[in-house]
């Protein structure tokens, strides 16, 4: 097996990993396999902006993190997801400015066609950017968006939409219309 095939592998492997140390072998493996491969691509830094990001300590290794989504980026524009995990990185340092223009990058019709669950979360994420932002009007256009998504979508499709529950009040009429889509949000 090639090397680049057995890092995937590993990175499949790691993406399933329920344990942490199981995770940090893979983690450490997965690291010393990029290491000694001499053909680095986008794909590759992706992984490894991923492994840090997707560990207990991400903040210990966040500028890493968002070093190889850059890198990833620069190698492949039409990488969605490194694009995608920068934004995160910068969301979840609540530096929402920069979150809020690595999301806008993002190739939303790729996402859709990708994985329509991540583009309606890549939605509800502008909304509270820009909600927490202090534009209120242009995060509920997105928020409605949402709902309007949730609406159509079969359940498997759909993920709790935490960010606009955070945003609106209990009984903001957005709200009250996607407790009658999800129970569990009641």
């Amino acid at each position: 097996m090639d090397i680049r095939k057995k890092i995937f592998k590993k990175y499949d492997k790691f993406s399933l990993a329920e344990f942490k140390d199981e995770k940090d072998k893979l983690r450490s493996e997965i690291k010393k396999l990029l290491a000694e491969y001499s053909d680095l691509d986008s794909n590759c830094y992706h992984i490894l902006g991923l492994v840090d990001f997707e560990s207990d300590d991400w903040k210990v290794n966040i500028e890493k993190s968002i070093r190889n989504f850059k890198k990833a980026v620069e190698l492949d524009a039409n990488n969605v997801l490194p694009q995608l995990y920068l934004a995160h990185c910068y969301h979840d340092l609540n530096q929402l400015e920069l979150a809020l223009e690595n999301y806008n990058k993002v190739d939303k019709e790729k996402l859709k066609e990708f994985q329509i669950w991540r583009y309606t979360k890549l939605i509800e994420q502008i909304g509270y950017c820009e909600y927490k932002l202090g534009n209120k009007k242009i995060g509920e256009q997105h928020f409605e968006e949402v709902l309007e998504w949730y609406k159509k979508l079969p359940e498997i499709d759909r993920v709790v939409p935490s960010e606009l529950i955070e945003c609106l009040p209990k009984n903001h009429r957005i709200v009250t219309e996607m407790k009658k889509i999800e129970t569990y949000l009641e």
